[in-house]
């Protein structure tokens, strides 16, 4: 079974429309680094699958199937799949830059680093709706860094070593959301993540198609009910 220094996981459901313009960035990219790209089909019922099929003579790329339902576990279920040293995590509806695999490894230099992330921009979106959504992620970012000491790993768009995965428990597959905020917490324990500002990558606005308040509120629900059960976890098991 062949290694590889890094593995890109994309988790997928139903997503025909956006997937080969994330894995066309992926054939695209100028990198030195040997990598595979794992995509996990979650019970598609669209042409996702076919289409990650029809890249395997541009990418070392394996489909592979979850069959239980959920991002947590489809992500986890590519993690436990994937060969590389380090992993690396996109979603399907998100297109990389072409320096994307190279920068992050940069900052693996640093034995100290356990994670590069890194903040993304909206595509298919009026300009203010693309301002909009720049200031309140970096808004909400900042927010993060000062309240927890460290920063966020965002599923669109980070790294991390392997190693340091399994130390940390790996990703909660019983969760359908946040499931990169709730890894970051414990990672964050075993050394330093880097944010790269200037490496956004380009996601879909379909989250955003209600409005970007509307959408940061979709998203905020999940995340307080996270800390909320963290928090009721933690002073459990502290009695």
């Amino acid at each position: 079974m062949k290694k590889f220094e890094v593995s890109v996981i994309i988790p997928a459901y139903n997503e025909g429309e956006y997937i080969d313009l994330c894995l066309q960035s992926l054939v695209e990219q100028k990198t030195k680094h040997d990598f595979e790209v794992v995509l996990v089909d979650n019970n598609s019922k669209d042409n996702t699958k076919k289409i990650g099929l029809s890249f395997k003579d541009k990418l070392n790329i394996r489909v592979i199937t979850e069959k239980h339902q959920g991002r947590g576990i489809a992500r986890w279920r590519g993690f436990e799949q994937a060969r590389g040293n380090f992993l690396f995590s996109t979603d399907a509806d998100t297109i990389l830059p072409p320096n994307w695999i190279e920068v992050f490894m940069k900052y693996f230099r640093d034995e100290k680093t356990v994670a590069v992330t890194s903040l993304c921009d909206i595509n298919d979106s009026s300009w203010k709706n693309k301002v909009l959504f720049k200031l309140i992620h970096l808004i909400a970012d900042t927010s993060y860094r000062i309240a927890s000491g460290h920063y966020c790993l965002y599923g669109f768009s980070y790294a991390i070593r392997r190693d340091i995965y399994v130390k940390a428990g790996k990703i909660d597959k019983n969760l359908n959301a946040l499931d990169d905020v709730d890894l970051t917490g414990r990672v964050s324990k075993y050394g330093k993540i880097k944010l790269v500002r200037n490496l956004p990558v380009l996601t879909s606005n379909r989250r955003y198609k209600n409005g970007i308040v509307r959408g940061v509120i979709d998203y905020a629900k999940p995340l307080i009910q996270l800390i909320l059960d963290r928090k009721s976890l933690t002073m459990s098991n502290s009695r």
